[in-house]
């Protein structure tokens, strides 16, 4: 667990880096609101003092005030008085899939490659990068995350899908990370919140969750033999398969 959480803090430097030049409350507000929605702050998760936010991200403590008010009244976040309080991320909840359903069968099939094309390319160039500068710690970490689910085969117990996701998540944004690009970091960090979840629907599927694994124990073996070009291809590959069972499910529930 140790090396998922170096992991975790390597991508969740990229949330707390400098604003720069978007030092308004509503580019603060944005970065905190995807990095919620693409679970790397998870819920129950407390927030760092205003003041110590504003720090961290380089704007006034005015600036992260607002920031978090805007999170509030989006239900992203709750805030607690008194000893012991502070603010709290409020984790988006899918448990019966019924709003991503929806959502999916509401979009074109144009519009559903349109969003699988772009992710793929960046996570697909992330994975690249990945393989070019990753070090055997990075691997065993990477490896560290795999490791946290796995499929019961003699059905012994139910399978947790939501944390078969959330691993999912945390191996496409450790390969963001190991880019050692905050930019790009965060540019995944966006593809998850808009997008990541939309693609994940499928995990239900024990046959789906089959594939996925093979492909994320691929890419992991790509990186470690510095293979970029296999590492990029495994990503398209495992997107493009995700497309295609999503498509099934967009025309079962249109």
């Amino acid at each position: 667990m140790d090396d998922v959480r170096r992991l975790g803090a390597r991508t969740r430097s990229a949330v707390f880096a400098p604003i720069g030049d978007v030092g308004r409350a509503a580019g603060v507000e944005r970065r905190l609101a995807e990095a919620i929605r693409s679970g790397i702050l998870t819920d129950g998760e407390r927030l760092p003092s205003e003041s110590d936010l504003a720090t961290r991200l380089g704007v006034a403590t005015v600036t992260a005030r607002e920031a978090l008010v805007g999170l509030r009244s989006r239900g992203l976040v709750t805030t607690v008085r008194g000893r012991g309080g502070g603010s709290f991320v409020v984790g988006p909840r899918h448990d019966d899939d019924a709003e991503l359903r929806r959502w999916l069968g509401s979009m074109t099939r144009v519009e559903l490659v349109d969003r699988g094309t772009l992710y793929s390319a960046n996570l697909a160039g992330c994975a690249e990068l990945a393989a070019e500068r990753a070090v055997p710690d990075d691997v065993r970490e990477l490896r560290a995350v795999l490791a946290t689910v796995d499929d019961d085969p003699g059905g012994r117990a139910p399978v947790d899908v939501g944390a078969w996701r959330h691993v999912d998540i945390e191996l496409h944004l450790a390969l963001a990370a190991l880019t050692a690009s905050a930019r790009l970091s965060r540019a995944m960090m966006r593809l998850e919140a808009d997008f990541g979840v939309l693609l994940r629907l499928p995990f239900g599927s024990d046959a789906h969750r089959t594939r996925v694994r093979r492909h994320q124990v691929a890419v992991v073996d790509a990186v470690e033999t510095g293979d970029a070009e296999a590492a990029r291809a495994r990503i398209r590959r495992r997107v493009r398969e995700a497309l295609e069972d999503l498509a099934e499910l967009g025309a079962a529930v249109s």
